[in-house]
């Protein structure tokens, strides 16, 4: 249901931000990875923006396996050669799938039609340096430019954004059991 709820919003041509609310293990990359799938299949480019430099390998693995030549990364710890080369991929549309940190969000993407954020909650979304901006605030707006899907995922939401679910700004869609009927641990 929360699949078929995103595919709709996701096809109208108008500007959405979801905010998906899952507890660990309840199959928000699932979710995150069959969104990507639908919107390629459009011809929508997405970007897809990690929390943190740390976590890019083993999430690129993920989309590397799934998607190949067609991932670019951004991160700050590419050099001018690399970003430049990253950069005229994206540009040209070879690469429609980016996987990065927050700098990623200003990706030259054709036809950008999804952007997801994992783990939107962490502070590293926030940039401290100038130009000072929220990567949440940057995919807001392109989205609403581009008619795109904004879909911000994490198993322990910002108070802004579940406060903007509960005004009715963003919408909000739950997975409130783990896959495969697995069980939370117990909490002391």
């Amino acid at each position: 249901s929360v699949l078929a709820e995103i595919e709709r919003l996701g096809s109208d041509g108008e500007g959405h931000a979801i905010l998906l609310h899952g507890v660990t293990g309840s199959g928000k990359t699932y979710v995150m990875l069959k969104t990507i799938d639908r919107m390629l299949e459009r011809g929508r480019g997405v970007i897809v923006l990690l929390p943190e430099i740390a976590l890019t390998p083993q999430s690129l693995a993920i989309f590397c396996t799934r998607y190949g030549e067609r991932v670019a990364v951004m991160h700050s710890a590419l050099n001018a050669g690399e970003r430049m080369d990253t950069y005229h991929r994206i540009l040209s549309g070879e690469a429609d799938v980016v996987v990065g940190t927050r700098s990623a969000i200003f990706a030259p993407v054709k036809d950008l039609g999804l952007i997801v954020m994992d783990e939107e909650h962490e502070h590293t979304y926030k940039s401290e340096s100038n130009p000072k901006y929220h990567a949440r605030d940057v995919a807001r707006f392109r989205c609403a430019e581009r008619g795109a899907v904004m879909l911000l995922a994490s198993a322990t939401p910002s108070v802004e954004s579940y406060q903007k679910a509960k005004e009715g700004k963003y919408k909000l869609l739950k997975l409130t059991k783990r896959y495969g009927n697995a069980t939370l641990p117990d909490v002391i």
